[in-house]
Order: C-alpha cells, then structure tokens, then sequence
C-alpha cells in the first residue's frame, strides 16, 4: 500500500536503548503526535510503595504523521527508526491502520491488571471471530476473541499485527455483536 505524501499515517518505530519517551517529548515539541503503550508499576522501596508508569515495551513508539514530516523529524533524532517488514525485496515501514490504532489506544488507555500485553513473536495468533464492542469502557472497539494459552477464559484481543496486541478479559457476550 503505497501513502500519498501528503496523508497522516501512523507508523511502528523502535526508539533504540529504551529512548520512546525522550522521542515522545521530542516529537511533542515538533507538533507530531505519538502514542507509547504504557502500564502502572508498583515497586515496595524499603517500607514505602511506589507506583509509577512505565513503557510496556521498552523501545516501542507509534508515530501519526505525513512521510515528509516522520522523515524531517527521523534526521533530528538519531536513535528513532522504522519497524519494518519485508515486501518485494524491500524493507518498508509498517504502517497502522487508524481505526486499528484508535481501538489499540482506547484498550491501552483503560487496561487495568487484568489485561495481558503480547509483544513480538507472542503477538501472532490464530485470527478469531471479528467483534466489536458496544458497552462498557471499550465501546466501538473492534478487535478479534481470541484463547490465550494457559488463559481459562476468551480474551478480547487488539492487536497491531506482529508488533504488539492487548488482551482483555471481563467482557461478556452481552458487551460484543459480530462484525
């Protein structure tokens, strides 16, 4: 699928040596947005708790802009980079589709500790039955319901195909109609 110039795309990019939030400021400054999966953490300090908030995976950052911005932007920070995939014995970048990644978001940003981030090769299943969700914190979401192994029960899963997926569980067949 080749991008006109001039339309905003989200794109899968690696901040290399865990720098997707100093990216993230980077490209804020520039006016482009981004989104990096994140998750709370709870670390006990001696007798005193801390809970912080922490990239989900280390090097990972999606980026929503036009080609000739994502480029400008890549030769002002160095240590940003295109995930890419193999096609015609090219490298291109993986693009995301919006709706895919506005799904994505809306489960990121509502997950609680129930919810389990597959990253990489973990990210590859099976294809299930296509839903979308119409109630609850993740209504308009459409993602697939997938069986995790060593998970008892169905998962709502959005995934960006072979970068990262979000699994749920708690929604009921009440919550999701077919697509």
């Amino acid at each position: 699928m080749e991008l006109c110039e001039t339309e905003k795309s989200w794109f899968a990019m690696r901040a290399t040596y865990g720098r997707n939030l100093m990216a993230q400021r980077v490209l804020e400054v520039q006016k482009i947005e981004s989104f990096v999966p994140m998750r709370k953490r709870t670390v006990k300090l001696g007798r005193r708790i801390k809970t912080d908030t922490i990239p989900v995976v280390r090097d990972l950052i999606f980026v929503l802009a036009e080609r000739d911005a994502i480029q400008e932007a890549k030769g002002k920070i160095p240590y940003l980079h295109y995930i890419t995939r193999p096609e015609g014995g090219r490298n291109i970048p993986v693009e995301v589709p919006i709706e895919q990644m506005q799904s994505f978001i809306a489960v990121c940003n509502e997950m609680d500790d129930k919810a389990d981030l597959l990253s990489g090769e973990e990210a590859h299943f099976e294809v299930g039955e296509r839903v979308e969700v119409v109630s609850g914190a993740f209504k308009g979401c459409r993602g697939s319901l997938v069986k995790i192994e060593g998970k008892r029960s169905k998962r709502f899963v959005v995934a960006i195909d072979g970068i990262i997926a979000v699994a749920v569980s708690g929604i009921t067949a009440n919550d999701i109609k077919h697509i």
